[in-house]
């Protein structure tokens, strides 16, 4: 969505930046300028310059610099659209959009903001003064949640009645249910008789709730989940929204940590033992987004997931965005069975003490290999040793010490130098694959095998037991399906051709508009008719004849064009990545691949090789598709074998 350039440079002159940053910033004024101490970075002298009449800001110690939208995007975590939406509101200012339905879109999640708004509010009020609401007030004090921490946190109360809330905002069922708060059809409650924790973004506005379920002491544990979450919706996306955030930003700047927990209750448990800069996902692991997140407040990330296998092993999935990013990651080692919040409530200074005893994720990557290695034989020691290199081998060896490696090399046990020296080849390997492999994001891609064509000839026969041997049968010349990756002129620009991926993707043929378009509505009552749609056997022909379905994939296409930044593209790929890796699965547990029927002449041997074949070529495309570089050739390539299955 892009807004006319006219409207942005009157919201940039309209907006008192003085007064915008002074809001955070206790400024002085000198001369023509007003300065204060930096809220990018921690000092004691102040080098934070704000110029009022040219509308600018710049800091002499980090540089920072920018002008109003450029400091709400920064201190709110907005993108650019968001931030002009949220300066524009409080200059009165009417913005137009260039992109075609994004004013209608625009509109859309403003009445969806403000319905949930106003229903945090609702639940809140019963939970403050409702004589209904006395048994989960009396839960919350068991917590030690007092009237402070509620009313901060703006904790709710779901009443146990059938359409309380869709009677209290009194809008249409159908824009209820879009906001995640209603069913449309009965209109009844999304959320009944549960503690509310209101969701909010990185700038507090509320997009989205969590009802945990209140337990009785006199009756048996309902049925069902102890939480209840919303759902996607045109404003909530749980992959790109931190619990807490709104509240723990400022607090983590001045830590120079942010804390990342499991749940909501471990980061008020946080809160309440003076570690006010935590912050917690939503019910789904950590993203690439989530990070993106995290280093505009802080580098240093402590992450303090449950004890349990499940938590110590979401740890172990971050690695990857420590460099992309340029964060530091550490791992709280909290006591067995307990989460921050258990241990908030028990022990605060255990807590406090375990974040600030975090071990650097490398160190603690490595350790859990050696916990699994079996360290009694030499070639355990071996395995392990050349698994715990590679652990430290992703880092640049200036930034390893001694106190690094020494503790791994100990219980292994090795030299330290001699494990330094494994460290130092298996970077080297890595340094050897990356240079060999840089790939164009737009090359041609290897084909996938076709059932009766070999496209891996100098594989040879695949025997059950793996082993492989050279065969004239497999490498006699037969006509291949070439299947491009770049679909079109190598001089088409980088947004045509993912645009171009997106109209592939949303076309009738095969089956991926099936599995893609789902993922491109922004509204969930139209992804599920869509659903309901393609489940018919005759789904194509309804969509090429003159029928109200027909406007469904018109609807998914404007629902992408809500999406922001790419996130129709981003929704894409997701969805292709899903099928190939459970293809893989398929393939790997010996079932039947859907979509693919073999030559009923093909021998034993045939089809296993066709299956190795196929299975080698979805791995190299998943690791394309998590590639943001080689994506856009990774995806074009499945979207290809999809419509020729």
């Amino acid at each position: 969505m892009s807004i006319r350039d006219s409207d942005v440079q009157r919201v940039r002159e309209a907006t008192d930046l003085v007064a915008l940053i002074g809001r955070r910033v206790s400024l002085k004024r000198v001369g023509s300028r007003h300065v204060g101490l930096c809220p990018f970075h921690t000092e004691k002298t102040p080098s934070f310059s704000v110029n009022g009449a040219e509308g600018f800001y710049h800091c002499f110690g980090c540089k920072a610099s920018g002008d109003a939208i450029t400091f709400l995007r920064e201190t709110e975590h907005l993108d650019f659209v968001e931030a002009v939406e949220q300066l524009a509101a409080a200059a009165n200012i009417e913005l137009t959009y260039d992109a075609p339905g994004a004013q209608r879109a625009n509109q859309h999640r403003r009445e969806l903001l403000d319905l949930l708004e106003r229903a945090a509010r609702f639940y809140h009020e019963l939970l403050m003064s409702s004589p209904d609401a006395g048994e989960a007030r009396a839960y919350l004090r068991r917590r030690g949640y007092d009237r402070e921490t509620v009313v901060k946190w703006r904790l709710g109360y779901a009443p146990p009645l059938w359409d309380a809330l869709c009677q209290r905002l009194g809008a249409p069922p159908q824009q209820l249910a879009a906001a995640g708060l209603a069913y449309a059809d009965p209109a009844s409650d999304f959320f009944r008789d549960r503690v509310m924790f209101p969701i909010s973004d990185a700038s507090g506005r509320v997009v989205s709730f969590a009802g945990r379920v209140l337990p009785r002491a006199d009756e048996p544990p309902p049925k069902g989940p102890k939480y209840k979450n919303t759902a996607g919706t045109a404003v909530y996306d749980k992959s790109k929204v931190l619990y807490g955030l709104h509240l723990a930003k400022q607090a983590a700047r001045k830590s120079e940590r942010i804390v990342v927990c499991e749940g909501h209750t471990d980061v008020i448990g946080c809160d309440l033992s003076g570690i006010s800069e935590a912050v917690a996902t939503c019910g789904t692991a950590l993203t690439k987004q989530h990070a993106e997140l995290l280093s505009r407040s802080a580098k240093r990330i402590v992450l303090a997931f449950d004890a349990d296998a499940a938590g110590q092993t979401a740890a172990e999935r971050v690695h990857q965005w420590e460099r992309e990013f340029g964060l530091d990651i550490f791992v709280a080692a909290l006591p067995p069975g307990s989460d921050p919040g258990d241990l908030a409530a028990s022990d605060p200074p255990a807590l406090r003490r375990a974040l600030d005893e975090a071990q650097p994720l490398h160190t603690f990557r490595a350790e859990r290999i050696l916990e699994r290695a079996d360290l009694d034989n030499p070639a355990g020691r071996d395995r392990a040793a050349d698994e715990a290199a590679e652990v430290f081998a992703v880092y640049p060896p200036e930034i390893l010490l001694g106190g690094d490696l020494g503790p791994i090399a100990e219980r292994i046990p090795m030299d330290v130098e001699k494990f330094r020296e494994r460290v130092d080849a298996a970077r080297q390997r890595l340094d050897d694959r990356a240079s060999r492999a840089a790939p164009d994001p737009y090359e041609e891609a290897r084909p996938p095998p076709d059932p009766g064509e070999s496209y891996f000839d100098d594989i040879g026969e695949v025997h059950p037991d793996g082993g492989h041997r050279s065969d004239d049968e497999f490498n006699e010349p037969s006509p291949s399906r070439r299947m491009r990756a770049n679909s079109g002129a190598s001089e088409r620009s980088v947004a045509a051709r993912e645009r171009a991926l997106l109209e592939a993707v949303a076309s009738t043929q095969g089956d991926v508009a099936a599995l893609v378009v789902p993922e491109l509505f922004t509204v969930p009552a139209l992804r599920d008719a869509y659903m309901q749609m393609v489940a018919e056997p005759d789904w194509r022909d309804l969509l090429n004849s003159d029928t109200p379905d027909r406007e469904l994939l018109a609807q998914a296409a404007a629902g992408a064009a809500e999406l922001r930044d790419g996130e129709a593209l981003d929704r894409a790929v997701t969805a292709l990545r899903r099928h190939v890796q459970a293809t893989i699965r398929v393939i790997r547990d010996g079932g039947d691949i859907p979509g693919i029927t073999s030559d009923a002449d093909a021998s034993a041997a045939e089809i296993l090789r066709f299956r190795h074949d196929l299975l080698v070529w979805l791995r190299e495309r998943d690791t394309e598709l998590r590639d943001s570089e080689a994506r856009i050739a990774g995806a074009q390539a499945v979207v290809e074998w999809l419509r020729a299955s």
